[in-house]
């Protein structure tokens, strides 16, 4: 992260904070559901590993067709792309890798939320940081 801030281009730590808040926000969503349609009494994102990986997809795929579309000046940057295709990368990863603790539902209520809402500050300081918002 400090090459990203460092490196004169506030963009690339914006592309990548966009990459792993979205990321954030979709695993939460992605957890929730998975623990409820599972039947399962909800865990850690441990046991959600194949939700998280189709969840971390998706939000590269989301990335690609914003680049493409929305944000595509007058063409699509490939360095933005890899930027926030990392910051997904790396959120799916560290989500896969932490342990698994077993607890209530409002606990896991509570858990995803929080991982949500810090998605989006994630987001918000990325928007910040170009100048969005």
């Amino acid at each position: 992260m400090a090459y990203l801030v460092r490196s004169g281009r506030f963009d690339y730590a914006a592309h990548f904070l966009a990459g792993a808040g979205g990321t954030l926000i979709l695993i939460a969503a992605t957890n929730a559901l998975w623990s409820m349609l599972s039947g399962r009494r909800p865990s850690a994102f441990t046991d959600a590993a194949p939700a998280i990986a189709a969840a971390t997809l998706i939000s590269i795929g989301f990335g690609l067709v914003a680049e493409f579309t929305v944000f595509a000046a007058p063409v699509a940057d490939i360095v933005d792309i890899v930027h926030q295709s990392l910051g997904a990368i790396l959120v799916g990863m560290a989500c896969m890798l932490l342990a698994c603790n077993r607890r209530s539902w409002i606990a896991a209520l509570v858990s995803d939320g929080i991982t949500a809402g810090l998605g989006l500050v994630m987001i918000v300081i990325g928007a910040v940081l170009v100048g969005i918002i």
